[in-house]
């Protein structure tokens, strides 16, 4: 049974999937759940007015990963008895490890127990079948009927696979209010718009046709 107090041994691990700032490592003993470790920066920041809230607000390094547990649970809360619909990665807290701390959430898996499958590799496969556009308009809706703020989703942070042995799609990263002043979380248009702007380009990029006024994607 996982212990929240427990420091967890990673670093003798490879992680199962890499981010474009986080490793992702099997959980120990338990194998329906990932921990998530934002890599140590290995140069200074560029951006002079990062270096600057760094310094001024130096708890500001773990922002992200406080908005993306927020996010989740806000979701969760919202979700009430349809929780098991719910398109995001289920979030477990924080655990410190030999390597950091880490996020805890839940493993997908595909239907012979490897990680879920991503959407850009299902679609390289070829044309989507119905059931599975039928899933990916189902998660869709679920973003803009939860209010998910996403700050990047994109087709390989949407994974397909197995919860409660039911198939569907899920995302995996990507989502939490990023901005300081929290205007996608204080205004629906404006989450609106920018879902739909991010549905756009992952239609674009799949070779899919994405309609917002339905809020759904289509063959091309």
């Amino acid at each position: 049974m996982l212990f929240a107090a427990q420091l967890l041994q990673l670093s003798g691990q490879d992680p199962v999937a890499s981010g474009g700032h986080r490793d992702v490592y099997a959980c120990p003993g338990q194998s329906h759940l990932l921990i998530k470790v934002t890599r140590p920066r290995k140069r200074p920041n560029r951006s002079y007015t990062k270096r600057l809230i760094r310094r001024l607000l130096p708890d500001s390094v773990y922002r992200n990963a406080i908005k993306e547990i927020e996010c989740e649970m806000k979701a969760a809360l919202k979700s009430g008895t349809e929780i098991a619909r719910m398109p995001l990665a289920r979030c477990f807290g924080i655990v410190q490890t030999d390597i950091g701390p880490g996020i805890v959430v839940e493993r997908i898996a595909s239907d012979d127990g490897g990680l879920a499958d991503h959407l850009s590799t299902l679609c390289k496969q070829g044309p989507l079948g119905a059931d599975l556009l039928a899933a990916l308009n189902s998660f869709a809706k679920n973003l803009f009927r939860l209010q998910i703020v996403a700050r990047d989703i994109h087709e390989s942070n949407i994974v397909y696979g197995l919860r409660n042995q039911a198939r569907m799609f899920i995302l995996i990263d990507g989502y939490g209010e990023r901005n300081l002043v929290p205007l996608r979380t204080l205004s629906r248009s404006l989450n609106d718009r920018s879902l739909n702007k991010q549905m756009d380009g992952i239609a674009e990029r799949v070779g899919l046709i994405w309609d917002a006024q339905n809020r759904e994607f289509r063959a091309a």
